[in-house]
């Protein structure tokens, strides 16, 4: 998975702990004994922007991440997140390899790249069943 689509996984859960947290949402992440008490969404945000804070861009992330709390419906604000969320992953990819580490211990899907498609599946928890080449009658 590439830097931007780990980034677009990654931001629902950071700002999701953003929303719940407001304000002293750095405060309550760096806090280990609030993840009891967290749900399991809130776990995972709270784990990725522990890790993230742990970055290189460790002061600019929780500037921006403190504002997102402050300000949950500023998609400016989101948007300068997710791209100190991307340079850092561009930049360290021992905390890209930690940061997909973490999601895929929570069990959250990764992205898929779409080659040639011809039809688009939406939303969350769906099956698609793809079958290619021969089909089970000999035809196409």
């Amino acid at each position: 998975m590439g830097v931007p689509e780990l980034a677009g996984v990654v931001m629902p859960y950071v700002t999701a702990v953003a929303g719940a947290y407001g304000g002293a949402v750095v405060q309550r992440v760096v806090d280990q004994s609030a993840d009891a008490t967290a749900d399991a969404g809130l776990g995972v945000g709270r784990r990725l922007l522990r890790r993230l804070l742990g970055s290189g861009r460790s002061a600019q992330i929780g500037q921006a991440v403190t504002e997102v709390g402050e300000q949950p419906d500023d998609e400016t604000g989101r948007e300068l997140l997710r791209a100190l969320v991307m340079k850092a992953l561009s930049e360290d990819t021992g905390l890209a390899t930690d940061v997909a580490r973490v999601l895929a211990d929570a069990g959250v899907p990764g992205a898929v790249t779409v080659i040639g498609s011809q039809g688009v599946q939406v939303g969350s928890h769906n099956t698609q069943t793809n079958h290619f080449g021969l089909s089970p009658d000999g035809g196409r």
